[in-house]
């Protein structure tokens, strides 16, 4: 990979993760719908989710669906725990 392409994979990269902080963090949800994340990004939805899948290796959250179209992060996963705690559910 040249470093041209390799500096564009890294930024598209980071910008996914960025976005998905921040989705998770301004609306309180875990889960993020991937199609609508490509949309935010102005991004082909195969990229964001070849993206979402590296970071689903680095665990840095998970597909819930076999589809792929609904991915949660550690930090959103972390929320709705906490969230479950609070209303005072002890178990499922």
């Amino acid at each position: 990979m040249n470093i041209k392409r390799q500096q564009d994979y890294l930024t598209k990269h980071k910008r996914i993760r960025d976005e998905l902080i921040i989705i998770v963090n301004s609306t309180g949800v875990g889960c993020v719908d991937v199609s609508q994340l490509a949309y935010r990004l102005g991004m082909d939805i195969r990229t964001v989710r070849g993206h979402l899948e590296i970071m689903e290796v680095d665990s840095a959250g998970v597909f819930v669906d076999p589809a792929k179209k609904q991915f949660c992060t550690k930090e959103g996963i972390a929320l709705l725990a906490s969230a479950l705690k609070m209303s005072g559910v002890n178990s499922v």
